[in-house]
Formats: C-alpha cells, structure tokens, sequence
C-alpha cells in the first residue's frame, strides 16, 4: 500500500487513478466508485456534519464491510488523528474488529465528527496521548512549515502510538500525558459570536464547555498568515451558517471551506493559511448574519501578510 502526502491538495475523484482512497478532504465529500475502485472517505463537504462519520470511521466500516485494501494508493493532505487513524484501519485490516480498536476508532471518530462538542466516555487523554506528534507540532508553530516528508514523519508517528495502544502498552504513557485548552478571548461580538485566540487544535472541547455556541478560532502564523477556523457547537446552532460564509469568503481569498459544523482558511500547499485580518473575516461573517452586502475587497496575490496585533487579553482554561 502507498501512502501519498501532499499537503493542502483537493482535488476530484475522477482526477485519481483505479484503486485511489482520498481521505478527509482530499476529494471533497464522502464517494463511493467501486466500478473504478475509487473512494472517498470525507466529512468535510457536501454531507450534513452532525450525522457523518468521520473519515476513520467511514474507513474503519468499510474494512469491516469487505473492502480489501492492500492494492489501493492512499492520497492524503494533512496527518492529523482523523487521518491517521483512517490509515491504521487500512494497513491492518485483519485488526480492525479488535475490541481495542473499535474503542479507540470510536473515541477519535466522535471527537473528530463533532469537533469536540462531545465528550469522549473517558478516552480524552488516549485521544490526546495518540494525537500529541502532530498537535504538540502545531503548539510549537512549527506544523505549517514541515515538508510532505516532515508531514510523513509526523503521520508514522502516530501510526506507532496507535499500534502501541491497542497492544496494550501505552497505559504509562497515557496516564502522564497532559491535558490542553488554552484560549484568549479576543471579542464577544453582538451578533452572538466569539473571536478566540488558541494554538491548541483541540480547543473546541474547552470553548464548547465555556458556553460558546459559535466560535472563530484564530491561530496566527509566524509567516503572517492565520490558521483561522470557524465553528459551531453542532449543526442544531442558528444565526451561523458556515457554508454562507465560506461562499463569500471564497469570492475574496480562493479555498476557504468546509462542512456544516467547522471548517477554516485555506491550506496552500507552501503551508500558508489566510492573508485576510481579523476585521475583514469577522466583517463577512456580520454582512453574511445581517444580510448585508459584502464590502472587503477581493485579496490580491501580492498583498502582504496581515501583521499580528497587539491586543491585551484575558486568558482563560478549561
């Protein structure tokens, strides 16, 4: 089975050759082509949120429901535990009924499907332990900026922890790793939203229990750029259509998307994420919400990162 990493890429199922699996995002929208041996297994586009499995999960069934995986090329642009676990179902699809497995697919598989908004039974630090390569890399600023290869690395690490959990030989491991969901509450706006700042990947659990229904999440770069996501508790949330407003966030900055719960900024393949300033996202959320006109511009190819800006905070954890 090969594995083929390109972050930030999208692309159609019809674009990927006979025995492709495109997982979360890779090809917008969960696709069944058996005629081709293509599939996608996605919950990011073109599906209700609140009612599709993540991508691990879809994986996981499919393996169980008599997908025979070993011919198939993988095509993936991110490694995060979605992903990953998605991966281990299908490089070891004699293992997949395992009760150890089942338990941890399921863990991901909810936290991932609802962004956090549910809690996990007891599974919150295994999730935690499991996805700790790639979100301790996201902590530390340095995730954006890794290579496919650093992206590879990053993805056979998790591969391990898997492995090591359901052999039964991470209890140590688990029971010291330590638990995350630092947010800075930037502003409450009127129209019912929050504006939070968080390098935590997993913030949404916190934010979630905080009270907040809608969030932007923003994750500044250190190349100017934003890793900005937008979210809501569950799809159940009014006044917040995230599909509206990633239709007129498209028409200014090409490849922001996502489902109806969550989704963000661009992921450009140099590892780049929006160029738009806080002010002008959270204008086209409010003219979006009001019914308004959009007035920010169309962002142009050479304009400037946005500069970061010195507000005083107030800090809070969950």
């Amino acid at each position: 089975m090969d594995i083929i990493i390109q972050r930030g890429k999208k692309v159609l199922i019809d674009e990927l050759p006979e025995y492709s699996i495109a997982i979360d995002g890779f090809v917008q929208g969960p696709m069944v082509d058996t005629d081709n041996h293509r599939y996608s297994f996605d919950h990011h586009s073109g599906c209700l949120r609140y009612c599709t499995t993540a991508s691990c999960t879809q994986a996981w069934t499919a393996v169980l429901l008599g997908l025979e995986p070993v011919r198939y090329t993988i095509y993936i642009n991110d490694v995060d535990i979605d992903v990953c676990m998605a991966i281990w179902c299908l490089k070891n699809p004699d293992r997949s009924s395992e009760p150890q497995v089942k338990k941890l697919v399921e863990a991901i598989g909810l936290g991932d499907m609802h962004a956090g908004a549910l809690h996990l039974n007891g599974m919150n630090k295994t999730v935690e332990w499991v996805s700790a390569p790639q979100t301790d890399s996201i902590r530390n600023g340095d995730y954006e900026k890794l290579s496919d290869s650093g992206l590879n690395t990053i993805m056979e690490s998790i591969l391990h922890r898997i492995t090591q959990y359901v052999n039964g030989d991470a209890s140590g491991d688990i029971s010291d790793q330590e638990m995350h969901g630092n947010f800075t509450i930037i502003k409450n706006d009127e129209n019912g939203w929050a504006l939070a700042e968080s390098q935590d990947p997993h913030v949404y659990t916190a934010l979630y229990k905080a009270g907040i229904d809608r969030v932007v999440v923003s994750r500044p770069q250190d190349d100017g750029s934003n890793a900005l996501s937008i979210a809501k508790r569950s799809d159940f949330i009014d006044h917040f259509p995230l599909p509206k407003f990633f239709a007129a966030l498209n028409k200014i900055e090409p490849g922001w998307g996502g489902s109806t719960m969550v989704g963000g900024a661009p992921r450009n393949e140099d590892g780049s994420r929006t160029r738009l300033s806080l002010d002008e996202i959270g204008e086209v959320l409010n003219c979006v919400i009001e019914g308004r006109a959009v007035t920010v511009k169309k962002i142009r190819k050479s304009r400037p990162p946005a500069k970061k800006k010195v507000i005083k905070k107030v800090t809070k954890k969950e």
